[in-house]
């Protein structure tokens, strides 16, 4: 695996459908705690292949949970820090539109956003930059930042992934020993340096639905497989890579690809590895 990590929790919403494999309820916990407010999600990759100039983006901070759901009657006042670990420079891959490194949430609102200026014509064309943001304190009482979602990524990707221009032999192993061949695929476009593959698991094509590719992203060679449905979403069997730091696989050297997740069952979920040869 490459060494630039990303510290990423991948929360996607998964699309579920009437038919199942398992299906099981989560409970969030927010319900009988303070105030919580967090990021509504723990990264965002922003994309640019061209100088378009200075470009204004928003990352939304959430009132997310507790109380009931209920709105403050008083401004949130939230404070952040950039992380250590970051690699992205403010005056080259981006700049803070507010210096002083706090947000607030309005009286009965829900939702504000740390605005950055990105420079587009700075982003690294061959590698990937990270800022990384964490919610450090909030001025008034009775509101927590949420543990799960108090870091955010802004991924800045320069260099754009091309994989799809070619096709490769499918060669599928399970932890417990089972292996698939399922030969020659390509890989569909879903968004930028995102791409659906024509496979999951073991699962040749039409045998459990009509659509059975997995969605995962490619950003500068590291792959990331965020949490979706099975099938694209024909079954609630949770698909999801294992690494917390963006790395479930990798574009090599030679152009193959390699993919590691997990799918969820009753019984416990499986990890599998997906291998891709460069025809």
């Amino acid at each position: 695996m490459k060494n630039l990590k990303l510290l990423i929790a991948m929360v996607m919403v998964s699309v579920f459908a009437v038919s199942c494999i398992v299906d099981d309820e989560v409970d969030n916990g927010f319900g009988d705690t303070p105030r919580v407010v967090g990021f509504l999600q723990p990264f965002e990759s922003v994309n640019y292949f061209e100088d378009l100039g200075v470009i204004r983006r928003d990352f939304p901070v959430s009132l997310i949970g507790g109380a009931d759901g209920s709105v403050s009657s008083g401004d949130i006042t939230i404070n952040f820090e950039v992380n250590a670990a970051s690699t992205a420079t403010a005056g080259v891959e981006f700049d803070f539109v507010n210096p002083t490194n706090s947000v607030t949430i309005p009286a009965n609102a829900t939702l504000v956003s740390i605005p950055l200026d990105v420079n587009t014509a700075n982003l690294n064309p061959t590698m990937k930059t990270t800022l990384t943001l964490d919610l450090v304190s909030v001025e008034q009482n009775g509101t927590v930042i949420s543990t799960l979602n108090k870091t955010f990524n802004v991924i800045f990707v320069g260099c754009q992934s091309t994989i799809n221009n070619f096709n490769y032999n499918c060669l599928v192993s399970r932890d417990d020993g089972a292996q698939w061949n399922h030969g020659t695929q390509g890989y569909v476009v879903q968004d930028v340096n995102t791409f659906k593959s024509q496979t999951t698991g073991g699962w040749g094509q039409g045998t459990i639905a009509a659509d059975q590719g997995m969605t995962f992203i490619d950003i500068c060679g590291d792959i990331t497989v965020p949490v979706q449905g099975l099938a694209q979403g024909t079954y609630s069997n949770e698909v999801k890579g294992l690494t917390t730091d963006g790395t479930d696989g990798e574009v090599l050297d030679n152009g193959d690809i390699e993919i590691v997740y997990s799918i969820g069952f009753s019984a416990g979920p499986s990890v599998y590895t997906n291998y891709y040869t460069k025809l």
